[in-house]
């Protein structure tokens, strides 16, 4: 079954990680580059960053056709076992007035650790500004694992297909933004973030039958 595969990434340096490990590279806020793959293909668009950007490109995405829709880039860690460099998959996004499941979550992680990455599966945060401090705090002790400020916004694109929200962490509580070490953290983050478009690309080729389902039947 062919699979298209539609990737949000927020800021040009994710979308350009991500195109370059789907074959091809391009710019541009409103750019959009497929890949060939046999008889899928992969679309990456860069939607800006934060939440006002990410709701106006929720919007604009309600009328592209695609099967999976996949939200993908950096994050801050928040659990205290979250290390800089760990692959956090949501099984759940938290925004502002809802939760939303993420049915495709749990077979990503699978086959993100099945590749060797250090793979964490649960809830993701989004916020409407960078956190710190207490406000940090107070989220880890939520269970959720990571926080970023786009992905529950961007997820209302989906509908009724699969979602999955895959982040690298580059900041934690132990070693917070504006700090020394920040720039390699983010670049060796970016790193990994290419290698993880391979692994998706060869996932989206085999979401389970049970994940389609499942979100068909949400309709």
């Amino acid at each position: 079954m062919s699979t298209r595969m539609l990737i949000c990434a927020p800021m040009r340096l994710e979308a350009s990680a991500l195109r370059s490990a789907a074959g091809g590279a391009a710019s541009g806020q409103e750019t959009m580059r497929t890949t060939g793959l046999g008889a899928d293909s992969v679309t990456v668009r860069r939607t800006g960053y934060g939440p006002h950007r990410s709701a106006k490109s929720a919007v604009r995405l309600l009328a592209t056709d695609f099967d999976v829709l996949v939200v993908a880039g950096l994050a801050g860690g928040l659990a205290p076992e979250v290390r800089s460099g760990d692959v956090i998959v949501a099984d759940e996004l938290r925004g502002h007035r809802e939760v939303l499941r993420c049915h495709a979550g749990e077979s990503l992680a699978t086959e993100l650790a099945r590749s060797g990455f250090p793979v964490r599966c649960g809830p993701i945060v989004t916020t409407d500004a960078l956190v710190h401090g207490r406000r940090r705090a107070d989220l880890a002790a939520t269970g959720a694992l990571a926080v970023d400020l786009e992905s529950a916004v961007l997820a209302q694109a989906a509908g009724h297909r699969p979602l999955a929200v895959v982040r690298v962490v580059v900041d934690t509580a132990q070693h917070p933004l504006l700090r020394p070490g920040t720039v390699r953290r983010a670049m060796s983050g970016l790193a990994r973030l290419h290698a993880v478009g391979a692994c998706l690309r060869r996932w989206g080729r085999h979401i389970p039958p049970e994940v389609r389902t499942t979100c068909e039947e949400a309709l």
